[in-house]
């Protein structure tokens, strides 16, 4: 009776181990499959631009919030179609993300003969942040405003040079929408990279630029150069009192471009739904908020098919305006 009891004991053991063991393996396979190592941020361009510095803002968040290192690429070049193809090619692990602008996403197909499809070939994650563009002179340029600006250059057709982050990027289209309706003629000279266009106006090289809100805002007191105007509809809190653009020139377009996290087509729901989720935690947080808004930066909280509905949005909307300014694919 007393070995028919602990054998009874014994078996009732192996099952008590049995169904721990199965519980664990069943609280592990409910644990989170991704991420597993650490995930990459490709930028389209240089170190110190606008799009730099939101990866690198986001990138600590999601770092925060999925518990592995997030690192920051840069692939600088063709106003941000390297990096764009680079991640369209990429495997759709998660693993590979990309910090996508208006440029590459909604209007490459109408300025570039791309080897990517921007809507076939991405999914859109999460939006974080956008702004306007500024008129930016270097203080040589013998002009303290719009008016004064434009008057000089039609006074001296040609003499004026404008920088630009890249041919086909939104420095571009918002430089040549502003000569458009202004009616001036200035040289494009283009850059690998909005800091580098942007320094070499404050340097002197260039006489002007028109550069995204971010990017200048630390240049609002700076003697060198002189921001001259916005080009939304209303003037930014950031620089009250400089106009904006449709305030001197009647029917300019307002342009503003947005920048967001998109990651190759095929991406796993999990790693979407994760960051997509980590990006309006962190854009909800007033503290993060304020470090994107001091830096120029408005935030925007659009994530999947929110922010997929404002890229074909954007694709609808310039389209005619880059066929007005005469852009072809090349």
């Amino acid at each position: 009776m007393k070995k028919q009891r602990r054998s009874c004991m014994k078996a009732g053991a192996v099952v008590l181990a049995m169904a721990a063991s199965g519980a664990a393996f069943t609280a592990g396979a409910a644990a989170p499959s991704w991420p597993v190592r650490p995930i990459t941020i490709v930028v389209p361009y240089a170190p110190g631009g606008n799009t730099d510095l939101m990866a690198r803002l986001i990138g600590e968040q999601l770092g925060k919030a999925l518990h592995v290192p997030v690192v920051v690429d840069n692939k600088a070049g063709a106003a941000g179609l390297i990096a764009a193809e680079y991640v369209a090619r990429s495997p759709a692990d998660g693993y590979t993300l990309f910090m996508g602008t208006l440029t590459q996403i909604s209007t490459a197909p109408f300025t570039n003969k791309i080897r990517y499809d921007p809507v076939k070939h991405f999914v859109p994650i999460a939006n974080v942040g956008g702004n306007p563009f500024v008129i930016t002179v270097n203080a040589r340029v013998p002009a303290r405003n719009v008016q004064e600006l434009i008057a000089y250059a039609k006074k001296n057709p040609g003499k004026l040079n404008m920088g630009n982050a890249g041919v086909g990027g939104l420095t571009h289209l918002s430089a040549l929408v502003f000569a458009k309706y202004t009616g001036i003629d200035v040289v494009e000279v283009p850059y690998k990279g909005a800091s580098l266009a942007l320094g070499d106006v404050v340097a002197g090289q260039i006489d002007m630029y028109s550069g995204n809100l971010s990017e200048v805002v630390p240049y609002a007191r700076d003697a060198r150069v002189r921001l001259l105007g916005v080009s939304s509809k209303n003037r930014v809190k950031q620089l009250p009192d400089v106009p904006a653009l449709a305030e001197s020139v009647p029917g300019i377009p307002e342009v503003e471009t947005w920048n967001g996290l998109l990651g190759p087509a095929g991406m796993p729901a999990e790693a979407v739904d994760r960051i997509s989720g980590a990006v309006l935690a962190a854009l909800a947080d007033p503290a993060f908020r304020k470090k994107l808004e001091d830096a120029g930066i408005t935030p925007l909280p659009e994530v999947k098919e929110q922010f997929a509905q404002r890229i074909r949005r954007d694709i609808e909307v310039w389209k005619p305006m880059i066929e007005m300014a005469g852009i072809k694919p090349q």
